[in-house]
Formats: structure tokens, C-alpha cells, sequence
């Protein structure tokens, strides 16, 4: 029998993904978060998806060290950091007087805290 907990987990990674694919065409909702916590939530919902994520190379080559304490090599560093600030710089050009483009700004230096003080630099 399934038990409430990962019926929740399933459920709210099917609201979450749900989420992410109607923010591919309204720019107010985050696609990629989104689609990163439905992920996170079906993998705690189900050991099956659990067992099959963690089986693909995307996984064994960007989380599985970053899990194990090794961190991210600079070079993914500095690329997962352009990337982000380009794409929260698009929203931010965009919002250009709403005080909304100031979360917009502390989810970049939480990125910046995040990639370069708090996650360890492992060799490529």
C-alpha cells in the first residue's frame, strides 16, 4: 500500500511539473526550478524513478559528486552562473519598473554565495 507521504511527494511533482510546462509559455512562472522540484519530488515519491534518475549520466556527472561532498568543477561553476544571470537578466530588462526585479537580483547573489563560497571546487 502506498503510504501518505509518497503520495503527497507524487503528488506535488505532478502539480510542480504540471507548473513548469504552462511557465514554458507564461514568463511569470519558473520553468526550470519547477521542473527541478518535480523532479526531487517524484524521485522521494517513487524508488522506481528514484533508482532511474539516479542510473543517467546527468546525475553520475553533476549530482552524484556535488552529493558526495566533492562540489562542481569551476568550469560547470562559471557556466551554471552565465547561464542564470543571463536568463535572470532577461526578466530583469524586462521588469524594468516593477520591485519584483529585486528578488530578481538576490536570486543571482544567492547563486553567486551558492556556486563560489558554499559548494566546493572539485578538479575536472
Amino acid at each position: 500500500m502506498v503510504s501518505a507521504r509518497k503520495a503527497l511527494f507524487v503528488t506535488a511533482g505532478l502539480i510542480c511539473f504540471a507548473a513548469g510546462t504552462v511557465g514554458i509559455f507564461l514568463p511569470i512562472l519558473p520553468t526550470v526550478p519547477l521542473y527541478l522540484l518535480a523532479g526531487v519530488c517524484l524521485a522521494n515519491g517513487s524508488e522506481r524513478l528514484s533508482a532511474w534518475f539516479e542510473s543517467t549520466r546527468f546525475y553520475a556527472e553533476h549530482v552524484a559528486p556535488i552529493k558526495a561532498g566533492k562540489g562542481m568543477t569551476i568550469r560547470a561553476k562559471v557556466t551554471s552562473f552565465i547561464t542564470i544571470c543571463l536568463l535572470l537578466g532577461l526578466g530583469f530588462y524586462i521588469m524594468r519598473r516593477t520591485p519584483a526585479k529585486w528578488i530578481l537580483m538576490g536570486v543571482v547573489v544567492f547563486h553567486a554565495w551558492l556556486f563560489f563560497v558554499h559548494l566546493p571546487t572539485r578538479e575536472g
